[in-house]
């Protein structure tokens, strides 16, 4: 789903410093960038709430008076700090100091752009955030993206608070209307329909199923793993009301699981909802999938 823990981790670790217990009154230097590197990086420990909140307090026992160089550097580990806690906190106004943060560093870096954008389109200030994402855009050189589904991730969330219809959302997304031509973007097309946030979908969820069904469907032969083939059935019976061709996907999908008992109660239930006979290649393709049974 968009904006994921783990996505919102990668944004943090990287820059996120915890500190010893003295604090920089009782330093020396001006620079804090100095006394930034004489205490211990998060790397080599357990990330988990307690360490979060103890660096972001920490952070916050510190006096920035103290300090006349480097303090973008300050800014910017206060504002992971906040951000980081926000993972566990949920409240929004860890995040929002986390942007009041960032928006006291002088010099923002492409990563400030990116991070300012996410936490915004979180927030559902969509107008700041995509302002913020388009900086980041023109300003980075493209070779320096982030990946490009977390780009697709933030600029499609603030279309996703725009409608509570599945359907209308998916006409916002033109590559999604054409037949998937190879494997990457099959795989691009599950990814982003993972990614999404389905809360924000009240109407047409069975279009979204159906689409998440057959996405992990085209995505078996690439793969060969069953795993992809349980999903595909998972999402297909999630529709309210599944279609013929829906549900004759899922009794493939059980033959090919060689679960046979599934796959025969599938089928009665096919033949009941849809009495009309089975096509020629319909019958053909059945009596190829019933072999794994007969073994």
């Amino acid at each position: 789903m968009i904006f994921s823990r783990k996505i919102l981790l990668s944004f943090t670790i990287g820059l996120l410093f915890s500190f010893q217990n003295h604090h920089a009154q009782n330093s020396a230097t001006t620079d804090y960038r100095v006394y930034q590197q004489t205490h211990q990086p998060l790397s080599c420990q357990i990330m988990d709430s307690v360490l979060f909140e103890k660096s972001l307090k920490e952070l916050l026992a510190i006096d920035p008076n103290q300090f006349n160089e480097n303090l973008d550097i300050y800014h910017r580990d206060l504002a992971q700090a906040y951000a980081s806690f926000w993972i566990y906190s949920k409240r929004t106004e860890d995040l929002q100091n986390a942007i009041l943060e960032l928006q006291k560093i002088k010099e923002l870096l492409w990563l400030d752009l990116f991070n300012l954008a996410s936490f915004c389109v979180k927030l559902k200030d969509c107008e700041q955030g995509l302002n913020y994402l388009n900086r980041y855009l023109a300003e980075t050189p493209k070779e320096y993206w982030m990946p490009q589904l977390d780009i697709w991730s933030l600029q499609n969330g603030c279309m996703q608070l725009a409608s509570n219809d599945y359907k209308l959302f998916k006409q916002t997304q033109p590559e999604w209307n054409s037949p998937q031509q190879d494997s990457l973007s099959t795989i691009n097309y599950l990814i982003q329909l993972q990614l999404l946030d389905t809360t924000y979908f009240t109407k047409h969820m069975d279009a979204y199923y159906h689409d998440l069904g057959l996405a992990y469907l085209q995505c078996f032969p690439y793969f060969e793993n069953t795993i992809l083939l349980q999903k595909s059935n998972v999402a297909y019976l999630k529709q309210k009301e599944i279609s013929k061709a829906d549900l004759w996907n899922v009794i493939m999908n059980y033959y090919k699981l060689s679960e046979c008992d599934q796959a025969s109660f599938f089928l009665k239930k096919h033949r009941q909802m849809f009495p009309q006979k089975l096509e020629k290649e319909q019958k053909q393709q059945l009596a190829t999938a019933k072999k794994v049974c007969d073994c």
